[in-house]
This record gives C-alpha cells, sequence and structure tokens, in this order.
C-alpha cells in the first residue's frame, strides 16, 4: 500500500491548519495595538509639590505703578517667618477627570529702627519704628479634563523593539482663584528732649490696615500626556483665560517629565517640570486704581500617589 500520498495530503492539511491558527492569531494581536485599555473605575491623585517662583512685572496702589522683580531666595533672606503649601488633585474615570490645584503661601517680616535728630542745638529728638508686615498668596484652580484624542503606537509585533507608547490630548476648563492679602502695622514713638529746660515729651501713634484683594478668571486650554514607557511620561500644558471678566488676560504653560519611583517602600512617581504663570488684572480708576501685571514662573518638583 502507498502512503506516501495520504501522509503528504495529511501534512498539506496540518500545515494548512496551522498556519491559519497562526495567522489568526497574529491578526487578533495587532488588531489589539491601538484598542485602548477597559476602564478600571475611577482614580484620585494627588501631587504636593514645591514651586521655586520668580516674580517680575509691576503693581498699581494709589494710581502709582512700581515695578516688581523678586524671587523665593530673596523672599526667604528678607522675612521673619516663610510658609508654603502646594498641592494638585485629580479624580478620574476614563476620558472624563476632575481636577484642582491649590497654592498657598505666607510670608511674616518685622523690625524696628531709631531715627535720632537733632534739628536745632539744645533740641534732641528721638522716635522708635517698630513695623509688622504680614503677606499671604493663595491661587485656587480647579478644573474638567475631557481627553479628545489617544493613540498608542509600539509594543505589538509590527513593533518589536519598541515599546508601547501611548499619546492622549485632554481638553480643558475651568476657573482660577486669586487672592492676596496684604496686613501692615506700624507703631511709632517719638520722644523729644530739652536738657537745658530739663523738659521731656514722649508721644506715639499706631497706623494698620489690611485688605482682601481677590478675583476669580475662567480659563480653557488642552493637556498632552505622553506615556514614552514603563514608567515614563511627559505631560505639556497650557491655557488661556480672563477674557475681561476680570482680568484682561491670563495664561498659564507647564511642562513635567514623570517617573516612577519608591518613597518608604510605596509606589509614587516624581516629576521635575517648568511652570509659567501670568495675569493682567486692575480694578477702580484715577488715584483708586489697583492692580496687578505679573508673570510668576519657575521651576516645579513634585511627587504623585495614586490610589
Amino acid at each position: 500500500m502507498n502512503l506516501v500520498k495520504p501522509l503528504t495530503g495529511l501534512l498539506a492539511a496540518l500545515e494548512i491548519t496551522i498556519g491559519g491558527v497562526i495567522s489568526a492569531s497574529s491578526a487578533e494581536l495587532l488588531s489589539e495595538e491601538y484598542q485602548p485599555l477597559p476602564d478600571s473605575g475611577w482614580e484620585f491623585s494627588m501631587t504636593p509639590y514645591a514651586w521655586v517662583i520668580f516674580i517680575t512685572g509691576d503693581q498699581t496702589a494709589g494710581g502709582n505703578t512700581s515695578d516688581i522683580d523678586t524671587n523665593l531666595f530673596e523672599i526667604i533672606d528678607e522675612a521673619d517667618e516663610v510658609y508654603a503649601f502646594m498641592s494638585e488633585q485629580e479624580l478620574r474615570k476614563g476620558k472624563i477627570g476632575i481636577f484642582a490645584d491649590f497654592f498657598w503661601a505666607k510670608a511674616n517680616a518685622g523690625g524696628s529702627k531709631t531715627i535720632d535728630l537733632s534739628p536745632i542745638p539744645g533740641l534732641d529728638v528721638s522716635t522708635l519704628i517698630n513695623s509688622n508686615i504680614k503677606m499671604e498668596l493663595m491661587v485656587f484652580e480647579p478644573g474638567i479634563a475631557y481627553e479628545i484624542f489617544n493613540r498608542s503606537s509600539g509594543g505589538s509585533l509590527k513593533d518589536p523593539g519598541i515599546a508601547l507608547q501611548t499619546t492622549a490630548v485632554d481638553f480643558l476648563a475651568g476657573a482660577r482663584y486669586w487672592s492676596i492679602k496684604p496686613d501692615i502695622s506700624l507703631n511709632t514713638s517719638t520722644t523729644v528732649n530739652i536738657p537745658a529746660l530739663g523738659l521731656t515729651k514722649t508721644g506715639g501713634g499706631n497706623v494698620s490696615g489690611k485688605t482682601t484683594i481677590d478675583w476669580w478668571d475662567p480659563y480653557v486650554g488642552l493637556r498632552v500626556r505622553q506615556n514614552r514607557g514603563p514608567g515614563k511620561e511627559l505631560v505639556l500644558r497650557g491655557d488661556i483665560g480672563g477674557f475681561g471678566v476680570s482680568s484682561d488676560f491670563t495664561w498659564q504653560l507647564e511642562g513635567t517629565y514623570n517617573f516612577d519611583t519608591k518613597i518608604l517602600g510605596h509606589d509614587a512617581t516624581a516629576s521635575l517640570g517648568y511652570r509659567a504663570l501670568y495675569a493682567d488684572y486692575s480694578e477702580g480708576s484715577g488715584v483708586n486704581t489697583l492692580g496687578f501685571d505679573w508673570l510668576w514662573h519657575g521651576p516645579t518638583m513634585g511627587l504623585k500617589f495614586t490610589w
């Protein structure tokens, strides 16, 4: 009996069957390359951060405009006390995100100075001035994010040597709240002494004032999130706002590079970046004009924890 033909036919059939299975599996893998991951429910993240701020621009008070050019290092050097807290939070599910950025800083400075004068012979005038200045700044920025674009590449049989990379774009909309609270107090004590007459007279006074300058600015913007491989992410964000509602114009640009790490054995994401925030705000007119046309900018560092 000739077994060559039946065996040849069987091998050909097996080859077709196995080849079909392999081809189907390959096609299935390739077709899954661009499919998004299934929705895993709500995710909450919190990112405490530090912002080394440089402030430039000008401010107007009482109709007079003066330049502003300071930074965090000068503030720390001149102030007696400096407190600050900064954090960004986001609650996200699928394409939708709800976020809030909070910046708060307070500086206290005080001192005393004595001024001695002898306007005419035999008349001595001594004035002691005690001052206490407090400044509190806050920027609160709630908003919503909606993913409008998502594309993946690499990480498949097509690109075996390239790690999976994902690029997503979020549309942002929200409002930015500014609050500035100066608190100034001066205490003076003046002593007039006329030795020839044995006369000494002392008097003094107090001057104090504090106020709150605050406003809301609407804004819209975009955020690009690019996953550069396992544990690596680049985030670019930009927004514009104000539109004459409060500020004439405001904008913000921020870029961060994020990478996975561990803090005391817990998973976290470290971030390094740079942030710039601008506002042009004014109220009142003439001698009652009060305004700020300033740019805050500087490097940022943060740690993100996700639950």
